[in-house]
């Protein structure tokens, strides 16, 4: 298999229905949906669908996924949020990048301003990404996106288990993996703010904030 797509979900049944009608027939084969256990079971029919049996984080989604897309044997894996932030086309364009680079974000500042992100989030975006291309030596216009891909290689060598169940998660995994050193790759993707998709709260957003600081300075070992 080449491509796996993992698919993080939770109570967003219309948006996933939506999503996964959009990927192409083709890349069927590939998918994990997990359900990050939603209040009433999520529907991927057709699709390979794990249930976790209580809400255990945007994190603990994507382990559980990585998992399964490792084991079918894929080359390449690509995260594709459930609740349908990233346009998916977008998204699955980044197995282009992953040709020529170990890891690829789907930048919403990559030709772009960025302009669709509320001002709040783009500040702390802009800020954080700037530290860590100052700690890392990387120059990439974005990496808090949540639509990234990754060759299966790498993610077999890195120990994400050990890493938060939470949305530092992210940050955790491409902390560790630029700090070995590897090649992070670029494409534009467009997302979407409104009463449809998820997203985390000015609180546990400053949280995260300081728990990236913390992985700037200290990234997490590798074995």
């Amino acid at each position: 298999m080449q491509t796996a797509i993992v698919i993080p979900a939770y109570n967003t049944q219309s948006s996933l229905t939506r999503v996964l009608s959009e990927i192409p027939l083709e890349l069927h084969h590939g998918v994990v949906v997990v359900d990050d256990g939603s209040d009433q079971p999520l529907k991927a029919d057709g699709f390979h669908l794990i249930r976790h049996d209580k809400n255990r984080g945007y994190g603990a989604a994507q382990k559980t996924g990585y998992d399964a897309a490792l084991d079918k044997g894929a080359s390449r894996i690509l995260l594709l949020h459930g609740d349908g932030q990233y346009a998916t086309e977008d998204v699955l364009g980044l197995t282009d990048v992953l040709a020529a680079c170990d890891a690829a974000i789907g930048s919403r500042f990559l030709n772009m301003a960025g302009d669709q992100i509320p001002l709040w989030r783009r500040a702390g975006n802009r800020t954080l990404t700037f530290m860590a291309n100052l700690r890392f030596g990387t120059h990439v216009s974005e990496l808090h996106s949540g639509a990234r891909g990754f060759r299966a290689d790498i993610l077999r060598k890195l120990d994400y288990h050990r890493f938060s169940d939470d949305y530092i998660f992210d940050h955790q995994v491409l902390a560790s993996l630029l700090s070995q050193g590897i090649t992070i790759g670029e494409r534009k993707v467009t997302c979407a703010y409104d009463d449809t998709v998820q997203s985390i709260g000015v609180g546990p957003s400053i949280r995260y904030a300081m728990g990236v600081v913390r992985t700037i300075i200290n990234p997490p070992p590798h074995p």
